[in-house]
């Protein structure tokens, strides 16, 4: 890796630790998510808070949707109900 910042968090264990513990957080909180996914069919529909930046670093796929504007945004909001 030579990337400045990676080489810092894997030096040092306990900042890399703190780090996967906020990232974690940001999974089990409804906390500043500017993403909503309804998954699953009405009876049985869950609802999922989420962050673009997380799904933008992971997955070509939403970079391009969330850049493109292909999912709905409502209140600076993306809806998101449909992924095929």
């Amino acid at each position: 890796m030579n990337n400045r910042v990676s080489d810092t968090l894997f030096k040092n264990g306990k900042l890399y630790l703190e780090v996967l513990k906020n990232l974690e957080h940001l999974f089990e909180t409804e906390e500043n998510h500017d993403v909503i996914i309804y998954a699953g069919e009405e009876q049985n529909q869950k609802v999922i808070y989420a962050h673009s930046v997380i799904f933008c670093c992971q997955s070509n796929y939403f970079r391009t949707a969330f850049s493109n504007n292909w999912a709905e945004k409502e209140n600076g909001i993306y809806i998101v109900a449909k992924l095929i």
